[in-house]
């Protein structure tokens, strides 16, 4: 009778079990295609998959939350293999004994099930007094419902590891086993508090107990967000291989009726994968530097809306106006902090673009500041409304040739907007050239045949008018044979780099010109020399660099000999200067600044020169410090390296 009544819910469980999980599958083939290959090199991806999923690394930015989900991950592992002598039981009782099958191992068995389930709970209740007492920010603005969620997890494996703790101390009353400390104590304590007499009716109704709480937490946890203890490994091995700064392209079909994401079953399946993995855990919305000014965006949010839109009732609600908010979705600076913050690999920033597309292909909304970036790039293949014909006269009176004169160099320096028509940037141009001159490198530039490279158009969703841009740089690649680039601008870099092999033309070498500057220096093609009475530089980590493409030792290393300060926001974990995803042509009217942020953690550093390597940034932190009130210097690495040059 009792392997019977066992056997019937254990088959109930997983049958519901099985079908949610087959439920939200089935829910997942709605979406489109991925043109991104997900299952190349496999034993790569396995292997990523098992030391990040096993390891966890990204959870150690929190060092205490780290222990907590380490006691817990690692615990319920050996407490997993307690629920299997359980279900063992449950199905062949009363002749199956694991002591018997395993024999010397048994009692070593036993004190692992000791020490697993009584780390696990103390583990759940230092959680549970958290969430309660002292959570953290990312914590307390999470919804009601994702509280509640959390909680009645806690509590199921908290009761979970509890009644395994007091079936272990009663079945060591009945059959004594050396070793066990946690359970034994567990169970005086039970036993006294429910003054229980009768043992072996304990054991079998402890035992039911511990059954029960086992087949509910199943039952719940497929309609939970901690499902993504399943989602997660099949999300780890199917990320992106490429840089988290590409944006993959969008096919512009002529016939096509909308461009972009306006309905969540033009998601990419990968993209409603990603909403299915998140926890909500906030550590994406921690970083961001929208969120962290008081902007409307909240990248997890972002994701929650994505699970809603797609297991919600939407019947009568728009993906865009009812779910997610146009004003999210434009204080996006893409600077990539939530998926390097993201221990499940979530992909926050393709999600977000693409429904920006939405907003300005098909339905023609977008800030209305845009509309002159827009139409600059258009007429002057620029978001400055400078003509295209000038964008050469930054280099008069350099020794810098233009390819249509030279017809082929060994370099191209892609001077991009900024460079060429900005005032300030367009010294840092003049320096990069004397340092590839002094240094002998065979390099020349465009001229007015250079057009903007595409970032911008791209991250503020035009995606029709950035394809226009890359055609024609594409054309002048091919027809003087372009093979090698050195990039002045980092979004430039990316976007060159990165994104350009997807319309038909991959370099041989793309370099950012701190990637350059730090070679030339090993290779002692430029010598430099720097006064014991230099001031203290502190480098601020372009996003597009550190983040996105893993460039942060080779600005450091073109900066050796000098003073340096670190920022407590350093490297991978820099904080955005507030310009990217196209911020740079709008303005912050919510919250506050970002760039004031980032400023004020300059200042606050006692440098007196900020180094940047960015256009964008250079521009921002400038403003920032301004604003500030404050004298701190802002330089690019290639102002810094040019001025410290052995003549």
């Amino acid at each position: 009778m009792q392997v019977a009544l066992f056997a019937t819910l254990f088959v109930v469980t997983i049958g519901i079990f099985i079908y949610r999980l087959s439920y939200n599958f089935k829910l997942l083939r709605i979406g489109q295609g991925d043109d991104d290959p997900r299952t190349d090199n496999p034993l790569t991806r396995l292997g990523y998959t098992i030391v990040n999923g096993l390891l966890q690394p990204k959870m150690l930015k929190d060092r205490n939350a780290a222990l907590m989900h380490y006691l817990i991950f690692f615990g319920f592992l050996m407490v997993s293999l307690g629920t299997l002598e359980t279900i063992a039981q449950g199905f062949f009782y009363p002749v199956f004994n694991l002591a018997e099958l395993i024999g010397r191992l048994y009692p070593l068995f036993l004190v692992g099930q000791d020490w697993g389930n009584f780390l696990v709970a103390l583990a759940v209740g230092y959680a549970l007094a958290r969430r309660i007492f002292f959570p953290p920010p990312r914590l307390q603005t999470l919804s009601k419902a994702a509280k509640l969620d959390a909680f009645i997890i806690l509590a199921f494996i908290f009761a979970l590891v509890t009644s395994a703790l007091w079936v272990l101390g009663l079945q060591n009353q009945l059959t004594p086993h050396g070793g066990l400390i946690f359970s034994v104590l567990f169970t005086k304590v039970a036993n006294t508090v429910f003054a229980i007499d009768n043992i072996q009716l304990a054991y079998r109704t402890v035992w039911w107990l511990h059954c029960l709480v086992l087949f509910s937490f199943i039952v719940f946890l497929p309609f939970s967000k901690h499902q993504h203890l399943i989602w997660v490994w099949l999300n780890m091995f199917l990320k992106s291989r490429k840089s988290s700064g590409r944006l993959r392209p969008l096919v512009i079909d002529e016939q096509a009726e909308t461009f972009g994401v306006g309905k969540v079953e033009q998601f990419s399946w990968k993209q409603l994968l990603d909403g299915l993995t998140c926890v909500e855990c906030g550590r994406c919305t921690e970083q961001c530097p929208a969120s962290a000014t008081a902007k409307p965006l909240d990248p997890r949010l972002i994701v929650h809306h994505l699970k809603d839109a797609t297991f919600g009732d939407n019947k009568n609600r728009q993906l865009i106006g009812d779910i997610v908010s146009a004003e999210e979705l434009w204080a996006c600076t893409t600077c990539g902090a939530c998926m390097e913050a993201c221990p499940l690999d979530i992909e926050h920033i393709p999600a977000i673009i693409d429904m920006r597309r939405y907003l300005t292909l098909t339905e023609g909304d977008f800030p209305a500041e845009l509309a002159t970036t827009f139409k600059n790039l258009e007429t002057n293949s620029t978001p400055w409304a400078f003509s295209s014909a000038t964008r050469a006269d930054w280099a008069k009176g350099l020794a810098v040739k233009q390819l249509k004169d030279v017809k082929q160099a060994d370099y191209l320096f892609w001077v991009g907007c900024a460079g060429s028509f900005d005032d300030r940037y367009k010294k840092v141009s003049r320096a990069i050239a004397d340092i590839l001159n002094k240094a002998g490198v065979s390099f020349a530039i465009l001229g007015n045949e250079e057009r903007c490279s595409g970032d911008t158009a791209r991250r503020l969703g035009n995606e029709y008018l950035a394809q226009m841009q890359i055609e024609e740089n594409i054309n002048n690649f091919k027809k003087y044979q372009v093979k090698k680039i050195i990039t002045g601008c980092p979004h430039c870099f990316n976007t060159l780099k990165n994104e350009y092999p997807d319309y038909g033309f991959t370099a041989d070498k793309v370099q950012h010109h701190s990637q350059f500057i730090a070679e030339l220096l090993a290779d002692n093609k430029i010598t430099t020399t720097v006064a014991k009475t230099s001031e203290t530089v502190t480098i601020h980590d372009s996003c597009y660099l550190s983040r996105h493409n893993d460039i942060i030792e080779q600005p450091r290393t073109a900066l050796a000999g000098h003073q340096t300060v670190e920022l407590p926001r350093s490297k991978k974990t820099s904080f955005c200067c507030g310009a990217g995803g196209g911020r740079m042509w709008l303005e912050e009217t919510t919250g506050t600044r970002i760039n004031e942020n980032r400023a004020q953690e300059i200042i606050d550093s006692g440098a007196q020169t900020a180094a940047t390597s960015c256009p964008f940034c250079m521009t921002m932190v400038k403003d920032g410090v301004k604003a500030l009130g404050k004298d701190v210097a802002v330089k690019d690495i290639a102002e810094i390296v040019a001025d410290d040059m052995v003549t």
